[in-house]
């Protein structure tokens, strides 16, 4: 109707936000291995499994929102890093949140909103680094930012990845860029 006012998106209070903050870390925790309950990430927040539904209606809701934190840390480190210190930081993400693959897998699908930002948002970040790393002369020329991802895919995920040897397998790819 005409002079009706919409109403206005209500700015969230401090302790809404500081309780969304705890919740994230705690998921970011809990998520760690194999799944983990929604319990145990309100146990660990101290907060009430409410106040967790609150934020996050569905587990997929908070495992979407542990996984574009993770990549908006990784959108900053990107900026900071150099490209070895980025790509072990992107490995651990990848060891750790082994658990949440399974969980995210409905979101994770091609057509998915979800799956193509975040996707967006990490080759953006590698390929800035890629770039960097080029005019500084610490990666050949002919090596794209694709073979990037796909190297750091590979030992994240890859047939036989193991965690504990993916530091010196990254040691080992980024020596073989150096140019000749």
């Amino acid at each position: 109707m005409m002079g009706e006012e919409t109403p206005k998106a209500r700015k969230p209070r401090a302790d809404q936000l500081r309780n969304r903050e705890r919740l994230l870390e705690a998921a970011r925790e809990v998520f760690r291995g194999e799944g983990g309950s929604l319990e145990e990430v309100a146990r660990r927040a101290e907060l009430g499994i409410g106040t967790l539904y609150r934020h996050f209606p569905t587990r997929e809701a908070l495992f979407q929102a542990v996984y574009a934190r993770e990549v908006e840390v990784l959108e900053r480190r990107a900026a900071e890093d150099g490209l070895k210190d980025w790509m072990q930081a992107v490995l651990q993400m990848m060891a750790t949140k082994k658990g949440m693959v399974a969980a995210l897998a409905p979101v994770f699908e091609p057509e998915s909103s979800f799956f193509s930002d975040q996707s967006l948002r990490i080759r953006a970040a590698v390929a800035a680094l890629h770039a960097r790393a080029v005019e500084e002369g610490a990666v050949r020329p002919d090596v794209t930012s694709d073979d990037l991802m796909r190297v750091l895919m590979a030992l994240g995920y890859g047939p036989g990845a193991d965690p504990a040897r993916a530091d010196l397998l990254l040691e080992v790819f980024l020596d073989g860029l150096r140019p000749r």
